[in-house]
């Protein structure tokens, strides 16, 4: 059997059920790298090169009003290699890393900067941007396991603050859903089929691309030979026809 028909059975008899095919609301949507906006280009490369680094696939940067980037992050929990003093820790979220690269005195204007996430924010994420005063964010992809943007309206303290939150649309949910479900069959957590049948309800088709570019090889091949985040992502798109 293979990876792919081995994660549907294992959803199947945990009692998951797969959503609506997504294609219908891909008719008439630039499905190509260079249709998405700069600023989700610049999200997703990070995710990717997170993913290349052999951590959790998430890449985060956070805009002013101008929407030119002030800050940037990409999951370094397994990266020791990287540069933040966060890494190798479970703060090393994307979000936790940008977010802590603004000092107060520096950003006056924070309340009007825009924080875009390949991934829904954790708790601890979701708590860190309302205290840093971050009342926007943008995320490509629901996480049914930790994803917390409920918590915006937890408390009358959490709602007091009015953050708003935009899904993108669904490209960019089945190559971030493709990559973590990638990262989860590499990595072998004794809880896979629960993680994996989380994120199956929500994106199917992501999924499943990510259990065939696993099962194929072809993601390790991409990072073996360098492939870019562009390559990688028109290939997940093709997947779709």
């Amino acid at each position: 059997m293979s990876v792919k028909e081995n994660i549907v059975a294992t959803l199947s008899i945990a009692g998951y059920e797969p959503v609506t095919n997504k294609k219908t609301l891909l008719e008439g949507v630039d499905r190509m790298w260079t249709g998405l906006e700069p600023l989700w280009q610049e999200t997703l490369s990070l995710a990717w090169d997170a993913f290349c680094s052999g951590t959790v696939p998430v890449g985060c940067v956070i805009c002013d009003k101008e929407d030119q980037i002030v800050a940037r992050g990409q999951n370094a929990i397994a990266d020791l290699s990287s540069s933040s003093p966060l890494a190798g820790t479970d703060l090393a979220h994307a979000e936790m890393i940008a977010m802590s690269q603004l000092q107060k005195a520096d950003h006056p204007e924070i309340r009007e900067y825009i924080l875009y996430t390949s991934l829904e924010p954790c708790p601890m994420c979701i708590g860190a941007a309302v205290m840093m005063n971050i009342r926007q964010i943008r995320y490509a992809a629901r996480d049914a396991l930790a994803g917390s943007l409920v918590l915006c309206t937890a408390t009358p303290y959490l709602s007091s603050k009015r953050m708003t939150a935009e899904l993108a649309e669904p490209v960019l949910e089945m190559f971030q859903l493709a990559l973590v479900t990638a990262y989860e069959l590499r990595r072998r957590h004794s809880r896979q089929a629960e993680l994996l049948g989380l994120l199956q309800v929500d994106c199917p088709e992501g999924v499943a691309i990510g259990a065939s570019l696993f099962e194929e090889g072809y993601l390790a091949k991409a990072v073996t030979e360098s492939l870019t985040v562009e390559q990688v992502f028109d290939e997940v798109m093709a997947r779709l026809d």
